[in-house]
C-alpha cells in the first residue's frame, strides 16, 4: 500500500513538473536576418572558412574559389547552422579562396 501512494504521488509531482516547465517556458525569440544577427566569419589559411552568428538565426558560409591553371572561379557552401553553431567549408586546393561570407540558409 505504501509503495502505490509513493508511486501515485512520484506521478503527480513529475506531471505537475512537465507542465511547469511546458507552461513556464515562455515564447521562443523570433530569428533574426543574417544582417542584424552579428555573424562572423573565419579565413583559415585562404583554403577554407567557417561562419557563426551570435543572434538566432539559420546562416551557412559561402566560399568563393578559384581553380588553377585556367581560372574558373566556383562556390562551396557550408552546412545550414543555427546561431552559435559554426557552419565550415573549404576549398578543392591550397590557397583557392578568394571570398567567404555568410548568407541566410
Amino acid at each position: 500500500m505504501r509503495s502505490a501512494k509513493r508511486i501515485v504521488a512520484s506521478a503527480v509531482i513529475a506531471t505537475a513538473t512537465a507542465t511547469g516547465v511546458l507552461v513556464g517556458g515562455g515564447a521562443a525569440q523570433a530569428d533574426v536576418p543574417v544582417p542584424q544577427a552579428n555573424c562572423h566569419v573565419y579565413n583559415i589559411f585562404n583554403t577554407g572558412g567557417m561562419a557563426n552568428c551570435e543572434q538566432p538565426t539559420w546562416h551557412q558560409v559561402k566560399l568563393t574559389c578559384v581553380a588553377w591553371p585556367v581560372p574558373f572561379v566556383y562556390w562551396k557552401y557550408g552546412p545550414r547552422q543555427y546561431g552559435q553553431n559554426q557552419s565550415w567549408a573549404s576549398c578543392d586546393s591550397l590557397n583557392a579562396m578568394v571570398g567567404i561570407e555568410v548568407i541566410q540558409a
